[in-house]
């Protein structure tokens, strides 16, 4: 957790602990949009960690044309568009390759080279991760909730519009200036150094009893009637003597007098000795509906870096890969994995970092066109026995958990699987690469795989 922070009894278990608050928008949707930042923010833990990166306040803002995502003084706080303006979720791989821009922001402000080269490397360790199937720690691991088919189901569609921009800009705290102080007059300016020296009234030369007794070593009420006399060059030698002992002591306590003539110097009449620079650093930064940005401390903020440039190469490479998750077709792989987007442009050259996962699409004449992912040199998970047109209702034991059910029993009650395959004939089994040769079938009415949280296929009426 970030220094400064300490979360103390609990309620829940939290996805990050990397990041303290997590914020949705108030509204019907406030438990979805919870559920949505937490798996979010626990799909980060792994970067996070490694890169030492700490996040105060991860907010969803609401739906808007100009961006998806920005981020306020290196990772105070992070903003994220979880919904189109139609109201439909954004997929949740989109808003996960967002969050790592945002991330990167939190090392480098500005949209340069060093930037997309920690944001590269950030997007390749999280397709590491779904590579994985990974999705989270503890509770956060695999498995899905009623509340995550919300945002799976309901996502945006190819004719809906999306943000214009990714990133909307990077902003940090007004800094603060040193307040002007009034100059003062020559008078004022001698008045001052008499009084630092000889303070208010000034001060009587060889008045001092207790220095006379201290440099001739003895007491004596009277006083040297003759400067030039033996006595009185005594006093004086003894009186330089000292002041050269004296300064030694002074010249190591020099940078302290200097430090409080500074000070004093710096006072003024209201106590406060420093003020917003509104000049230095540009105007102040203004959100999207006209107002003014301000931090926590009630500051303005400045903007130190505009949207991303449509030409620059980086930002056209990751719209590229950003295509590249299903936002309108159905896509078939593990749950969290990179998928392919139905309407993926052919021509783009396999030349970039991301071709680790390709497409290949189906032919026109076929029933579905779900695409499939490139297979790797990872062995199969098991090679179950090929799921069975029907199975016997007296059989106990599932043949993917093997826990001893119920007798007549149409599911698992442990993994949910169909084992009955008669008295439910609409299931159907999911085609990701995670659950081929398992076996495992679920129940016609589940629109999420009950092993893998693969969405369940389009049927092939709606597909071209």
């Amino acid at each position: 957790m970030p220094a400064g922070f300490e979360r103390l009894n609990a309620k829940q278990s939290q996805p990050n602990d990397r990041i303290v608050f997590i914020k949705p928008l108030k509204g019907p949707d406030e438990k979805i949009a919870q559920d949505f930042l937490e798996r979010i923010a626990a799909q980060c833990v792994p970067i996070m960690r490694e890169h030492h990166i700490s996040v105060v306040s991860l907010e969803e803002y609401e739906p808007n044309p100009e961006f998806v995502g920005r981020n306020f003084n290196a990772g105070e706080v992070i903003q994220l568009v979880l919904k189109a303006r139609s109201g439909h979720w954004l997929p949740f791989n989109y808003v996960q390759m967002v969050m790592m821009h945002e991330l990167a922001h939190c090392k480098q402000m500005n949209h340069s080279r060093a930037f997309w080269a920690v944001r590269n490397q950030y997007a390749e360790q999280m397709r590491a991760l779904w590579s994985r199937g990974y999705t989270g720690e503890g509770l956060w691991g695999r498995g899905k909730l009623l509340s995550t088919g919300e945002f799976e189901r309901n996502t945006i569609g190819p004719a809906e519009p999306l943000p214009e921009h990714l990133c909307g800009g990077t902003y940090r705290s007004r800094g603060r200036k040193r307040r002007a102080k009034k100059p003062l007059s020559y008078k004022e300016q001698k008045e001052r150094r008499i009084f630092k020296k000889f303070g208010a009234h000034g001060v009587s030369l060889g008045e001092d009893a207790n220095i006379k007794r201290k440099l001739e070593g003895k007491t004596i009420a009277a006083k040297p009637r003759v400067a030039g006399s033996a006595r009185g060059r005594e006093l004086r030698a003894a009186a330089a003597l000292a002041r050269f002992e004296e300064q030694k002591k002074d010249r190591k306590a020099g940078e302290e007098e200097v430090k409080e003539e500074a000070e004093e110097d710096s006072e003024t009449d209201s106590g406060d000795d420093h003020e917003d620079d509104s000049t230095a650093s540009g105007p102040d930064a203004v959100d999207i509906d006209g107002k003014k940005l301000l931090d926590s401390k009630g500051r303005g903020m400045v903007k130190v870096c505009d949207d991303e440039n449509p030409e620059d190469q980086d930002t056209l490479q990751e719209l590229r890969e950003l295509q590249d998750f299903g936002l309108w077709g159905p896509v078939a792989g593990p749950s969290g994995r990179l998928g392919q987007s139905a309407l993926m442009s052919t021509e783009r050259k396999p030349q970039t970092p991301v071709s680790q996962i390709s497409a290949r699409k189906q032919p026109d004449s076929e029933p579905k066109s779900t695409l499939k992912l490139k297979p790797k040199s990872k062995p199969p998970i098991s090679d179950g026995p090929p799921p069975a047109e029907s199975s016997s209702s007296g059989r106990d034991a599932c043949r993917i958990c093997t826990f001893v059910n119920e007798p007549q029993s149409a599911t698992c009650a442990m993994c949910a699987s169909v084992l009955d395959h008669e008295r439910m004939p609409d299931s159907w089994a999911c085609a990701s690469k995670t659950c081929q040769g398992m076996g495992y079938r679920n129940a016609g009415d589940c629109g999420i795989c009950g092993l893998c949280g693969e969405r369940r296929p389009a049927p092939a009426a709606g597909s071209k």
